[in-house]
């Protein structure tokens, strides 16, 4: 999910984009740590970035009418540690904000923190449970790929919702906001959710087949502490969770801002076609709370042909370093 330029704004663009700058200095020592213990494999750093970038950006229509984007985070957290996913991450969506009008640099810090904080991390935690927990690899990519994207629209919502909450023109309350993000992301999301995660599972089961030393290279098939690994799961959800409940409480008991019940229609007064769900949902839920989305720095998607030649460029591109770099992880192994 990527929360447009604009609806992000103030002393919460500030605060965002300082973690988002934080988790990436921090990644990018664990970078430089894991280029010196293995060299050889510092190709991935590309092929992930890549992939990061490719699969966030491709729009997959649902049967809702409308379309969506996977993640590709939880994957690269799992092969590449979370903290090197993040910073992957953080340049992906430098670049969508910049060329492709996806996010956009305000609210860089806070699509950093949701997808690759939330993305990395859960997919990372919930994949090493699972291993720990005596799960073959493709079993316990599919779970990890799951509740890292299920983590991600979750946590996408819930930065929209406290921040539509104190916009000038709030609709609802908290829980309201949290209610009506929900229901429109479930039917879209999960069934993207649940093919990434499917990808996912087979992607480590094949790369698992094809080039074991690998994974034992990247620390994917050593034994850890079992522990540890459900700390990382187990305490941000604890920490997200006890973040809604206690705001939803406080703002149960008051009626939505706008007056009326909950409207969980947000999607029937678009146009009968696939447009995508940052428009759809955050956009337009961003307009009626009176934070509409600012016109992006460079609107690409408004140039017609120039639109067409930079999503076959970037596509190319990214195919070139995957298909270069293929064989590092899924190629025969020598």
């Amino acid at each position: 999910m990527h929360i447009a330029e604009g609806i992000i704004i103030g002393k919460d663009a500030l605060l965002y984009m300082a973690a988002g700058v934080s988790l990436t200095a921090w990644g990018v020592s664990r970078i430089n740590i894991f280029a010196r213990k293995a060299p050889e494999n510092k190709p991935l750093l590309g092929m992930g970035a890549a992939l990061i970038f490719f699969f966030s950006l491709i729009p997959i229509p649902a049967f809702t009418g409308t379309c969506s984007h996977p993640c590709g985070t939880p994957l690269i957290g799992m092969l590449l540690g979370p903290s090197i996913g993040i910073v992957l991450s953080a340049i992906s969506l430098l670049l969508q904000a910049a060329f492709f009008a996806h996010g956009g640099f305000s609210t860089w810090g806070a699509n950093v923190v949701a997808l690759g904080f939330f993305g990395c991390f859960f997919g990372w935690g919930g994949f090493r449970c699972m291993r720990k927990l005596g799960m073959p690899l493709w079993a316990a990519g599919f779970f990890g790929g799951l509740i890292g994207d299920i983590l991600v629209y979750l946590a996408s919502g819930l930065i929209l919702g406290t921040t539509l909450v104190r916009a000038p023109n709030p609709q609802y309350s908290l829980s309201g906001y949290l209610l009506v993000i929900y229901s429109a992301y479930l039917p879209t999301q999960l069934p993207i959710a649940t093919g990434e995660a499917l990808i996912t599972g087979l992607a480590l089961h094949y790369a698992g087949r094809q080039r074991p030393e690998i994974l034992v290279s990247l620390g994917i098939l050593a034994k850890k502490d079992i522990r540890q690994s459900l700390l990382f799961v187990i305490l941000p959800v604890m920490i997200l969770l006890c973040g809604v409940g206690s705001a939803a409480i406080s703002k149960a008991d008051a009626p939505p801002a706008g007056g009326g019940d909950v409207d969980l229609s947000v999607r029937n007064s678009t146009p009968s076609r696939f447009s995508g769900m940052d428009e759809t949902v955050n956009d337009a839920m961003a307009v009626k709370a009176g934070r509409p989305a600012r016109e992006p720095y460079l609107n690409t998607e408004s140039m017609g042909d120039l639109w067409n030649l930079l999503l076959l460029s970037a596509g190319g591109i990214c195919g070139f370093i995957l298909g270069r770099n293929w064989h590092l992880l899924w190629g025969k192994s020598k």
